[in-house]
Order: C-alpha cells, then sequence, then structure tokens
C-alpha cells in the first residue's frame, strides 16, 4: 500500500501546490485550468496573474497529448499514455510548472536541442522567432528552431527551460521539463 502521509511530505518538500498523474486528454486539461485558476487566485501572498501559470501548464499539456497522438502506433504506446505528469508549485514568490513523460530515444536529441537553441536566445529574439514561426506555417517546425508551444514556454519563463532525461532502457528515456514564470 501507498504511504500517503510519506507522499504528501515530499509534494510539500517540493512546494507543490497540484500533481495530476496519468493520461492527459483536452477535458482533463480544461478541467485542471479551471483548478489551477481558483487555486492560484485565493493562494495567501498571490501577486502574479495565474493565467502565465495556466499557459505555461497548458502548452506542457498540449505538448504531451500532441506527443501521444502521433506516437500512437508504437509498441510502447501505452507506457507512453501512463507515465505523464505534471507539477505545479512555488519557488519563493514563482511559480514553476514541471512536467515529464517517456519518449521515444529518437526524439529525444532533437528536442534538446531546440530547447538549448531556446535558451540560448534573448526576449527579443524569442519574439521574432515566434512571429516568424507563426507567419510561416503556424504550428509546423521551422528546421532551425522549436514548435510553437516551446517557444512560448521560453517567453513566458523567467528563467532558461529547465530539463533533464533519464534512460529507461535502450529505445526509451523519461523525460522532464521545468518553466519558472
Amino acid at each position: 500500500m501507498i504511504h500517503l502521509q510519506q507522499l504528501k511530505r515530499s509534494l510539500e518538500e517540493y512546494r507543490v501546490l497540484i500533481c495530476f498523474s496519468g493520461q492527459f486528454s483536452q477535458g482533463i486539461v480544461e478541467q485542471l485550468c479551471d483548478s489551477i485558476k481558483g487555486h492560484l487566485s485565493e493562494g495567501p501572498g498571490t501577486k502574479q496573474n495565474p493565467m502565465r501559470v495556466i499557459s505555461i501548464f497548458v502548452e506542457q499539456a498540449q505538448n504531451i497529448i500532441n506527443y501521444n497522438q502521433v506516437k500512437k502506433n508504437h509498441k510502447y504506446y501505452d507506457q507512453f499514455l501512463e507515465s505523464s505528469i505534471v507539477t505545479i508549485g512555488k519557488n519563493g514568490e514563482n511559480f514553476f510548472v514541471t512536467s515529464g513523460n517517456i519518449i521515444d530515444n529518437n526524439d529525444l536529441q532533437p528536442l534538446l536541442k531546440k530547447i538549448d537553441y531556446l535558451n540560448s536566445l534573448e526576449p527579443g529574439d524569442l519574439k521574432t522567432l515566434y512571429k516568424e514561426v507563426m507567419k510561416n506555417g503556424g504550428f509546423e517546425e521551422l528546421e532551425r528552431s522549436a514548435g510553437l508551444g516551446l517557444i512560448h514556454m521560453a517567453r513566458k519563463s523567467k528563467s532558461p527551460i529547465e530539463y533533464e532525461s533519464y534512460p529507461i532502457n535502450e529505445e526509451l528515456s523519461y523525460f522532464q521539463i521545468n518553466v519558472n514564470s
């Protein structure tokens, strides 16, 4: 049996306010957005608009949903679906949104390169890149850039996007991303 008090202590230690683990869907994302908005609006010392945190949460959840859609014929599809988690917490006066999911190792290095590229850009360059991606194909990716969701998160983040990956086996890794707002 899971020791819930120990889990609660771990969540408190990391200052996690909201955590969801499991299969993401549009309906779940919408329900979580409502819950997040209420929770962050009512929290003590909340000085910032919860919409910034919500927009980062939506981008992270949407990236997981989209990735799972693309991989629906993958032999590890069920593991992809069940591996998703997102947390929202508070770090001092700022919030963080951290999510994670299993990804195919063939997708890992291109993703890390995109994030590193975005982290190397100044805010004005991110804005220009965002407009360029919007102009040249909407949600399609440019060869030298990342998708709109990653660009949006980089623009909203108060610091470089953080990430980690952990190998699971020869074909899969667990990838997590953290955005501070």
